[in-house]
């Protein structure tokens, strides 16, 4: 079950007041081979993000809680002049993912956290049916992100096995063999994976 509470949030970037739906709780059935879930009930993923009424801001509840500089807000209002909005415009799921790495990219988010913005972007697409493209155009610049976390040394070394898998993962559904299985053969260099983590490599390796 997936359960919903209102809190009040006030937007670090216009200073709107509103009301918003906090998720409380929800629970995970299965996960797809890039780790999208499949939950049982509603789909909490487009309530972890927060949309602002006033000025369109699209965030988590901690980056409303977040206090931004003056240089920093504006660098975030030309990026939300550059998006369509309109008072109260709602928003679903994909677009609000690919609205908050857009933004997170200007309020000062690693590459790591805008790489995890765009994944889920890419389950919200799938959940939603959105056309291939747009999942697609989300799913690259994930691996863009990750692999900028990668360079920048923003994982712990007990998570490296994971992102090297899902780059594979990702660069496989791209359709780019090559790039797929070079990331996949990485765990191999690894002293401990954790054995599931090798079963579902296994598994999508074949496919390549």
């Amino acid at each position: 079950m997936t359960t919903l509470a209102s809190k009040p949030l006030k937007c670090p970037v216009c200073s709107r007041q509103f009301e918003s739906q906090l998720v409380l709780s929800y629970s995970v059935a299965e996960k797809d081979s890039d780790f999208c879930p499949r939950y049982l009930g509603a789909n909490p993923l487009p309530s972890f993000l927060h949309v602002c009424p006033g000025c369109g801001f699209v965030g988590y509840e901690a980056d409303y809680r977040a206090v931004y500089g003056p240089e920093r807000i504006e660098s975030i209002k030309r990026v939300l002049a550059g998006l369509t909005w309109s008072e109260g415009q709602k928003l679903g799921g994909p677009e609000r993912y690919r609205r908050a790495a857009l933004i997170g990219m200007y309020s000062g988010k690693k590459s790591a956290q805008i790489a995890d913005l765009y994944l889920q972007a890419t389950w919200c697409s799938r959940m939603d049916g959105e056309p291939e493209e747009e999942e697609k155009g989300a799913r690259k610049k994930a691996v863009k992100y990750f692999e900028l976390a990668l360079a920048a040394e923003e994982f712990s070394e007990a998570d490296i096995p994971v992102v090297h898998y899902l780059l594979g993962e990702l660069y496989r559904r791209l359709g780019e063999g090559a790039k797929a299985r070079e990331h996949f053969q990485r765990l191999d260099q690894f002293e401990q994976v954790d054995a599931w983590l090798l079963e579902w490599r296994n598994k999508q390796a074949r496919l390549c």
